[in-house]
C-alpha cells in the first residue's frame, strides 16, 4: 500500500515536471485572438502581427518580421476573424508586446492577446474565470506562463500551480 502510494506521488511530480518544461518551450510564444483575416492573408500572418504590435500596441522599438520565428492560424477563420499564434525570436520582444496588451481594450476589432499556456493552465484559467464569475475571486492573470489571483482587490496575489489550488480558493 504504502509503496502504491509513493508511487503515485512520483508519477504525480513527474507530471508536474513535464508540465513545467512543456510551458518553458512556450515561454517566447503568444496567441493573438479575434485577429480579421481572409484566406488570402493565410501566408502574411507575420505582417498581420506586426501591424498590431506597430500600429495598434506602439510597440517601441518597432516590431519587424525579423523578430517573429513563426507565426501561422489555429484552427480556421469564423466570420473574418481567427486565432494565431507567434513565436518571436526572444522573450523581451514577447514581454512588450504581451505588456502592451491593454492598449487593445476597446478596439473595434475585438483583438485581444493571451500566452500560449499547456492544455492543464488553459483548464487553470477556465476554472478561475468561474470562480471570478461567481464573486469568489476579485482578479487573475497570467504572467511569464504561470498563473496567478487575489481573493479580493487589497489582498496579496497567490501563485496557482494546481488544480487543487483552485478548489481550495473555492472553500476559502
Amino acid at each position: 500500500m504504502a509503496e502504491n502510494k509513493g508511487l503515485k506521488e512520483e508519477v504525480a511530480t513527474l507530471n508536474a515536471d513535464i508540465e513545467e518544461l512543456e510551458q518553458y518551450g512556450r515561454r517566447t510564444s503568444l496567441r493573438f485572438h479575434n485577429v480579421p483575416l481572409s484566406k488570402e492573408d493565410l501566408q502574411k500572418t507575420d505582417n498581420i502581427i506586426v501591424d498590431i504590435a506597430n500600429l495598434k500596441l506602439g510597440i517601441s522599438p518597432p516590431l519587424c518580421v525579423n523578430d517573429i520565428n513563426r507565426s501561422h492560424i489555429i484552427g480556421k477563420i469564423e466570420g473574418g476573424k481567427a486565432q494565431l499564434i507567434c513565436r518571436f525570436r526572444n522573450w523581451k520582444i514577447k514581454n512588450s508586446i504581451y505588456m502592451s496588451k491593454k492598449k487593445l481594450k476597446n478596439n473595434s476589432a475585438q483583438i485581444f492577446i493571451t500566452e500560449d499556456l499547456t492544455r492543464d493552465r488553459q483548464e487553470l484559467i477556465k476554472r478561475l474565470n468561474q470562480l471570478k464569475k461567481n464573486k469568489k475571486i476579485h482578479s487573475f492573470w497570467t504572467f511569464d506562463g504561470r498563473v496567478f489571483t487575489k481573493k479580493n482587490s487589497g489582498s496579496d496575489k497567490i501563485l496557482i500551480k494546481s488544480f487543487q489550488d483552485v478548489e481550495d480558493l473555492k472553500t476559502e
